[in-house]
């Protein structure tokens, strides 16, 4: 069932273009104790979260908390003391749980989205010792200009433990950029 009501439009729309996900069966009561359950679904597929309104224990705190243990970036906008409203955010601002934002530039420059030219590549050192693997890596980061971790991992023959220990080396050799979300650049 389509919770709040007024929901139903939107969600014959995302059918039509995609599809709606759930883990509960066809015909399901929106119960309040079912949110927290579809929240962890939303925040371990989402990149990032952000918390633009929340009470002191609102169901988006529930969802940021989640999403920072799945190791998700966590944004909120903050408010003002005085709102109760905004204390949520300003909470796991202070928590150190969301990261402070205050517009969409903001947003946009933190996940690693700016718009880069194709013909403006950034100066690589010439000769950095790399293994196999960190070679392979970095051709891949190189033809795609910024990639995601789990689309990278996709593209090698490697287990995950040995895809996050290589993007560390090259990360730390310099030959790569980490950029919040799990995307890598040059």
């Amino acid at each position: 069932m389509i919770y709040p009501r007024e929901h139903a439009g939107l969600a014959k729309q995302m059918e039509e273009n995609g599809g709606v996900l759930s883990e509960f069966i066809s015909g399901t009561i929106a119960h309040k104790e079912n949110f927290p359950r579809r929240n962890r679904i939303v925040a371990g597929m989402s990149d990032a979260t952000l918390v633009i309104e929340s009470k002191r224990r609102g169901g988006a705190l529930i969802t940021a908390y989640q999403a920072s243990g799945y190791n998700r970036d966590v944004f909120a906008i903050p408010g003002k003391v005085t709102d109760i409203c905004s204390e949520g955010c300003n909470l796991i601002i202070q928590r150190n749980v969301a990261t402070m934002i205050q517009s969409s530039d903001d947003l946009v420059k933190a996940m690693g989205w700016e718009a880069t030219s194709k013909n403006s590549a950034p100066q690589m050192e010439m000769f950095i010792d790399l293994s196999a693997n960190e070679s392979q890596i970095r051709d891949i980061v190189i033809e795609h200009q910024t990639i995601r971790r789990d689309e990278l991992s996709a593209l090698v023959k490697l287990n995950s433990g040995d895809v996050a220990s290589t993007l560390l080396s090259l990360e730390l050799k310099g030959a790569i950029k980490s950029l919040p979300g799990g995307v890598y650049t040059l």
